[in-house]
Order: C-alpha cells, then structure tokens, then sequence
C-alpha cells in the first residue's frame, strides 16, 4: 500500500473550494461500491477523483473528533468493572487515529457490500495525482479478519511516512508489543472471555491508583500509551496539512473548527441513571 509523501499530502489535503462546495456528502463505500469494475485509477480533476478525495477527507476530520471522544470516554471508564471496555474504547480511539493518519496521505481502507476494497497512491504528483483502487487486496503478511488485515496494511504502509513523524512520535507507526495484531488479540480477549475480563478488572483493582493515571498496568496501560500517540501523530500530520473541513456540522455545535471539536469531545454525558428501568439497582 503506497501513500503520499508529506508535500504530497499537503497538496491532497486542500482541494479548491469550490470544489469542496460542490461535492455532496456520502459514504465512501457506497460511493465505490457505484464504480464500475473496469475503472482502477482515480486521476486528479476527474469527478470520481474528488468525490472520492473530499469524503476521504471529510472522514479524516470525523475520524479524528472520534478517536479524542473515544479516547476521553475511555479515561472515565476506569473503575474496575468497565476497565475491560475501557481498553476496548482506547482500541478505537485508535483505530480512528490510525484511519486519519491513512487518509491525510491518501490511503483508504473500506469494506463495501461487494467487496473490500483499498484505495492507495499510484501518482503523488501535485496537480496529477492518480489513486488506485485494489479490489480484491491481499494484506503485506496475509492477515485474516478485517481489523487484522487493516493492521497490517497500517504498518506496512506507514512505514514510508515515518521521517515525517515527530522523533517522540514515530514509534507510534510501529506495531504494539512488536505485534501487528496485539491490540486485536488484546481487545477480543477483554471483549470476548469473560476470564480474560474479570481478571483484567481485578488486576484494575490492586495495581490502579485514582490519583495517578500512570499506575495503569498490563494490556490496558500499553493501549492507552498506543492510542496517546496514535492520537498525536494524527493530530500532528493533520496540523502539518492544514486540514480544514466542514464536516463536523450538524451534532448541535458552532464556531470554528477546532472550537467543534473540542465541544463535541468535551461534552459531558447526561446523568440519566435515574430514570433507567434499573436506577433501583444502578444509582446506590
């Protein structure tokens, strides 16, 4: 899977706006799910080329507010009895970043009613760019399962992005643990064997120190440092591009982009215990 370098990146991110104004908002894989098999580059100034180009990005700004929203909910979670789903929160945090990071370098994974697909780099040239659309991809280690297969076109990918990274940063684009599906294996666990779960909590239970969110041990210690800087390198590469969308609109927030986000993710969640058909049981 090839990606953009950064000049390039910067070029991709900042389509006219008039061309901005003129694409409708859709899904991406219904979008390539209409594209007839026969055509296989995206080639810049083409319709096809910024439809698929300003919903990528629209989806990169998404992306990016769910990966923070995610990541602030996660934090919340800790208490032992939702510290499993904690991790699994933090798992998505950085999935999301880690979709954002693809997008901003022109890389799209998609699962589509036909077929998945991945959409990479076949020309980076500003002003000719061309994207090439694989639709039957095979992963660069032959992964099975969606998000290992996602994984593992990640970090082969990104690993031609890595000098663009921060030096604090760049470790980021490595796999977890030395492991290209550890935060999978780690997420089913805790989602999936209730074993895996309890023990997590209990673990949760004598290790973890409300005062001190770095006395996080074990799986879930090594997801929050993995989605923290997944996070980061997103927000960071973003920045770099000047990524500007309008895509956050309609959750009931103004004001400019950043001003959005930060009101989207900074919400706080209604305290609506006591009109559930469990408060006797829930609000002690």
């Amino acid at each position: 899977m090839r990606l953009l370098d950064l000049p390039q990146a910067k070029h991709f991110c900042a389509p006219p706006a008039a061309v901005s104004a003129q694409i409708s908002m859709q899904s991406l894989p219904s979008f390539h799910d209409s594209i007839t098999r026969g055509v296989v580059l995206l080639q810049e100034g083409t319709t096809r080329f910024q439809v698929h180009q300003v919903n990528l990005l629209n989806s990169v700004e998404r992306w990016l507010v769910y990966s923070l929203g995610h990541y602030r909910r996660s934090v919340e979670m800790l208490v032992p009895i939702s510290a499993p789903w904690a991790q699994v929160t933090l798992y998505y945090a950085s999935f999301f970043a880690a979709n954002a990071i693809l997008g901003i370098f022109g890389g799209w994974i998609g699962h589509t009613q036909t077929g998945d697909r991945v959409v990479d780099v076949e020309r980076g040239i500003a002003g000719s760019q061309e994207l090439r659309i694989h639709r039957r991809p095979s992963s660069p280690n032959g992964a099975a399962g969606s998000h290992r297969r996602f994984w593992d076109f990640f970090y082969d990918a990104t690993a031609t992005i890595a000098a663009w990274a921060p030096p604090k940063l760049a470790s980021a684009l490595g796999p977890v643990n030395g492991d290209f599906a550890w935060q999978i294996a780690e997420r089913n666990a805790v989602n999936y064997d209730m074993f895996h779960a309890w023990s997590a909590s209990a673990r949760f239970y004598s290790t973890f120190k409300p005062a001190k969110l770095k006395t996080l041990t074990g799986p879930l210690q090594l997801q929050l440092d993995a989605t923290e800087s997944l996070i980061r390198l997103a927000l960071h590469f973003a920045k770099d591009v000047s990524l500007s969308t309008m895509s956050l609109a309609g959750c009931g927030h103004t004001g400019t982009r950043l001003q959005v986000q930060r009101k989207l993710t900074g919400q706080a969640p209604p305290r609506l215990v006591t009109q559930s058909g469990l408060s006797g049981l829930l609000d002690l």
